[in-house]
């Protein structure tokens, strides 16, 4: 995912301070993906919001319904239906939330629950269930360490205290992802100015963020977009009584120890200025130059091609302009968050022998009989795992009745017609394991193998551009088990369940999978042999023994060191199943209906509707055959 935006500052007294930011990952809502709403500001404080179509940014912003009140040196962000502006100053500091509905954006904003406390020269950042607004002050030049988070499924209510920064912050700049948020800059006590990056992992936000890399210089009143690879900071002041910088770095968020890198600058030197933007550009609009004046400028970064000038794009509606305003948009992400169009379900076992048949199913016709496609190198193997990215399809380990295998098959998901073709192995042959992946690798986790047959607790990992090598072993499970299920999103897999019976969640990290996985919430039960599936937030495990067992429990990725919740059952009770799905809904396909171990087989495709989770699954047309101890996996991209 993302995505996202950012903050503005403003000066040093409260009506030129501010700072806000935006984010959001969305998931298939193209239409509000082309706006970007700027609100709030100097001169005064302004109530006034601004919409900018991305599709026609030359033209000049056109004014939207107002905030509820005016102010300044606030922050923002949102997902794909709401934008939410949060604190700043009236001129009093204020703990306000406001919610602009994006679909009837001429109404004036909506008053939720506040914040935990008034602040302001705050930033914000977040993913499509959540807005974290951190830092910020309630006398200027006392900064504050809290974070506070809005539920936005629950945002009548007063917003949760979090973790908190590790140093007292204001006037910085954030940007994210769907899993993460990256605090750039910013004034800290002294007074003195940071260059430090702090990253916040949405997951497990009751902790400390923890330290990056850094700006290539100390920075504050800055601005910040995003996509889901990258975090862009532009502009802002250097030092305390300087002069406004033009400058851009870019953080890349899979290797952000390290120091940012310079990009192309923004056309014109400010501060006080605010971010928002989609998977391929980041917009720039407003902020202060020399004099002081207030611009209306808007500039727009290329992400393609960020080593360029910013060009200069229509202008904000106020005049002269606007300054410590706040931004956010409507959707980020999109490549990684857009629905797959097909899922592939491979191997497995019926009472007439082991299965190589691989067919797909077609997710926006899934009530059409599935199609029978190439088959598996094998002549059959049961027991295996898959996951893939948006081009490929990796199905490895099993067993067959000539032993355990440790072979990895890719399926080309542009010419699925052929056989697949074999890659390089994993790293040692074993079966009933899992598997979860973004779209660089595949981690296969747990499973029974060796001589004599143990279980185990080895993760390997496969480098999906170069698949041809064996599989490279990478940290361990908490405990040896299989039997699991796993599903993950673009930063973190989830293996959950398995024999030994238990109930046990692993999260493995993907940017540092060479530790021990860690132990997060478990599932509502003890569960095994069960399958999962999920998107970018949530992660939905279903059926399973002992029983077997209809039962559906969801992970919120989001929060994930609680007990997973009881959600909709499936339609029919069994074990040894398999799942996939796209960013909207999640199926369940085959396994065993009289439990763990049996010879009997399912054709049932049970189809979960992820925005509507609570009721239950709905069958599908079934596969082509009945069989259970199969694997599956989809087109969707994850990242």
């Amino acid at each position: 995912m993302t995505i996202n935006n950012n903050n503005i500052f403003g000066a040093f007294t409260l009506g030129e301070v501010r700072s806000g930011r935006l984010t959001g990952e969305w998931l298939n809502k193209e239409s509000v993906a082309n706006y970007g709403w700027f609100g709030g500001g100097t001169p005064g404080a302004v109530s006034t919001v601004d919409r900018i179509d991305f599709s026609n940014d030359s033209s000049t912003a056109s004014v939207r319904g107002p905030l509820s009140s005016a102010r300044d040196s606030l922050a923002a962000t949102g997902n794909s239906n709401y934008g939410w502006f949060g604190g700043g100053g009236t001129p009093a500091v204020v703990s306000t939330v406001e919610r602009i509905d994006f679909s009837n954006d001429f109404s004036t904003a909506s008053v939720r629950g506040p914040l935990s406390s008034a602040k302001y020269c705050l930033t914000s950042t977040g993913n499509s269930n959540y807005g974290w607004f951190a830092g910020g002050s309630l006398i200027f030049a006392s900064p504050l360490t809290a974070v506070d988070r809005i539920d936005f499924s629950n945002d009548s209510s007063t917003a949760s205290v979090r973790g908190s920064l590790n140093s007292n912050k204001q006037l910085f700049s954030s940007a994210a992802n769907s899993n993460y948020g990256w605090f750039g800059g910013g004034l800290i006590p002294g007074p003195s100015i940071s260059s430090t990056v702090n990253r916040i992992d949405f997951s497990n936000d009751s902790s400390t963020t923890s330290v990056r890399g850094s700006l290539t210089s100390t920075r504050y009143r800055q601005a910040a977009a995003a996509n889901s690879n990258y975090g862009w900071f532009g502009a802002g002041l250097l030092a305390v009584a300087g002069s406004p910088v033009s400058t851009v770095d870019r953080i890349d968020f899979s290797n952000d120890l390290s120091t940012s890198s310079p990009r192309g600058p923004l056309s014109l030197a400010r501060y006080n200025l605010a971010a928002t933007g989609n998977s391929n550009y980041g917009w720039f609009g407003g902020g202060v130059i020399p004099a002081p004046a207030i611009v209306s400028t808007v500039d727009r970064i290329d992400f393609s091609n960020d080593l360029s000038t910013a060009s200069l794009r229509g202008p904000l509606s106020s005049t002269p302009g606007r300054g410590s305003l706040a931004a956010t948009s409507g959707v980020l992400n999109i490549r990684r968050q857009k629905a797959g169009n097909y899922g592939w379900f491979g191997g497995g076992f019926n009472p007439s022998g082991q299965s190589s048949v691989v067919e797909r199913i077609d997710f926006s016709n899934d009530s059409a009989t599935l199609s029978p496609r190439g088959l598996l190198t094998d002549t059959g193997r049961r027991k295996l795992a898959a996951t893939g990215n948006s081009n490929y399809g990796w199905f490895g380990g099993g067993t067959q009745l000539s032993g355990t295998l440790a072979t990895v098959d890719r399926i080309d998901f542009s010419n699925d017609s052929p056989s697949a073709s074999i890659r390089g192995p994993l790293s040692s042959a074993r079966y009933s394991l899992a598997a979860a992946g973004n779209s660089n690798y595949g981690w296969f986790g747990g499973g029974r193998g060796g001589s004599p047959i143990a279980t185990v607790a080895t993760v390997d990992r496969i480098d999906f551009s170069n698949d041809s090598s064996t599989a490279s072993p990478r940290g361990t499970l908490s405990a040896a088990k299989y039997g699991l299920g796993a599903t993950g999103n673009s930063n973190y897999g989830w293996f959950g369940g398995g024999l030994p019976s238990t109930a046990t969640v692993n999260r493995i990290d993907f940017s540092n999978d060479n530790t021990s996985i860690s132990i997060r919430g478990p599932l509502s039960s003890v569960r095994y042999i069960l399958a999962a599936t999920g998107n970018s937030n949530y992660g939905w495990f279903g059926g399973g023994g002992p029983g077997p067992s209809s039962r559906v429990d969801r992970i919120n990725f989001a929060n994930d060191s609680g007990t997973s919740s009881v959600r909709g059952i499936l339609s029919a009770a069994r074990s040894s199943l398999a799942a996939t799905g796209n960013s909207n809904y999640g199926w369940f396909g085959g396994g065993s209906p009289a439990g763990f171990p049996s010879s009997d087989a399912t054709n049932i495709v049970d189809r979960i509707n992820f925005a509507n989770d609570s009721v239950s699954a709905t069958p599908r047309s079934p596969l082509t055959i009945s069989r259970n101890s199969l694997a599956a996996v989809s087109n969707t991209p994850i990242g």
